[in-house]
């Protein structure tokens, strides 16, 4: 290899990502320390854009449908109060709808912990007959019972220090829990700030990314990062919609079906189910053991009947409402949604559920493209055979 100027900068810059390289490999073991400390310092900021990610899925219809009798009849003035009146706008949906659920969830909340103290000592009671049933009826089984042993009067002891060191570590950590409390409220703050800015230049702040992407980089890579970039931003978008729209389907049709077969606390487990549906999988198992635990203690056998309801109604969503729902939005197929969250689930849990999706939707709409282009290419052909 010839040593001239251009060649020895390349071997420079080879060496030097070497050495970056080993010293990354070498040191391992910080990252989830440097993860952790790069997002206390710029987590504000990160759930900021996140934020307004997700309160720009609703400012666009806002702007684009809701205002655009407004937009067609005052085009002097009103362009530049129709991004702070979409903002408000927004904002009053989001922080309304929350006040709602809150509205509805705490006296319904209210109600069912009073339902469940005044029910209590019932439960046991009949606990009890039925366990004196048990004794009376199938004596092999009182004798196992009585077999094991246990020191019931340990055993409420051991409880009782336990609940004594934990109001006690409340009471300790109670200065803590006021500076995560004011931290909270200041990292709230900064959230809400940075995303009404970023909602508010959201345009600006777009052509100057894109100014930096096409000066730094050639413009077919450019073009092709725009290109994936739309992609992900129109299937986030769609995401969010299209999970939003599934879980009041799901909320919905279990506070209909609870209604129907007399179940109590319908509404309350009806929310959380709504609330829940936003992560897949373990979502719903999460709403059955929540809807199962209140139900068992009004009535045992509503709640064995409230398990079969439940997974039934989950069996419907998670193979036809879900698949169609956010699959239509996000634009993949049924089939490779629930290939998504399964391979999302194993690999990355939770998070991985919510993010495959969205990224399985980019690879395929950029393989079918991919597809599409090499099918329309011409082939060619075979050269004549010499006579």
């Amino acid at each position: 290899m010839e040593l001239n100027k251009s060649n020895m900068k390349n071997l420079a810059l080879l060496i030097a990502f070497g050495i970056v390289f080993f010293m990354v490999l070498k040191n391992l073991y910080l990252l989830p320390w440097l993860i952790n400390s790069v997002s206390n310092i710029i987590g504000p900021v990160l759930a900021g854009f996140a934020v307004a990610f997700v309160i720009n899925v609703l400012l666009v219809p806002i702007e684009t449908r809701l205002f655009s009798p407004l937009n067609r009849r005052y085009k002097k003035v009103w362009p530049k109060m129709r991004r702070a009146a979409g903002i408000f706008l927004s904002l009053v949906i989001v922080f309304g709808l929350i006040a709602l659920i809150m509205l509805i969830v705490i006296p319904e909340l209210v109600r069912t912990i009073t339902n469940l103290t005044n029910n209590i000592q019932p439960f046991f009671n009949e606990l009890q007959n039925s366990l004196a049933k048990i004794d009376r009826d199938h004596p092999e089984i009182a004798g196992y019972f009585k077999n094991l042993n246990i020191d019931w009067t340990n055993l409420s002891q051991m409880i009782a220090g336990y609940g004594q060191k934990f109001a006690s570590s409340l009471v300790g950590s109670s200065v803590s829990m006021m500076g995560m409390i004011f931290h909270g409220a200041i990292s709230f703050v900064l959230t809400f700030v940075i995303s009404v800015n970023v909602l508010a230049q959201k345009e600006r702040l777009y052509h100057q990314v894109k100014r930096v992407m096409y000066a730094y980089l050639p413009q077919k890579h450019a073009d092709s990062v725009y290109h994936v970039l739309h992609l992900t931003n129109r299937a986030f978008s769609n995401f969010i919609a299209g999970t939003c729209t599934e879980a009041c389907i799901l909320g919905s049709l279990c506070f209909v079906g609870m209604n129907l077969f007399h179940f109590p606390y319908a509404l309350l487990i009806s929310v959380f189910v709504a609330f829940m549906a936003l992560i897949p999988i373990l979502g719903a198992f999460f709403s059955t053991v929540f809807g199962a635990l209140l139900i068992l203690i009004v009535n045992p056998i509503q709640a064995l009947w409230f398990i079969i309801y439940f997974v039934v109604l989950q069996q419907l969503e998670g193979n036809l409402i879900y698949p169609r729902v956010v699959g239509s939005r996000v634009g993949l197929p049924a089939l490779w949604v629930l290939v998504a969250v399964t391979i999302g689930g194993n690999a990355f849990g939770i998070l991985g559920m919510l993010i495959n999706i969205p990224v399985c939707s980019v690879l395929y709409t950029l393989l079918r493209e991919n597809v599409n282009k090499r099918m329309r290419r011409p082939k060619e052909q075979p050269s004549p055979d010499p006579e």
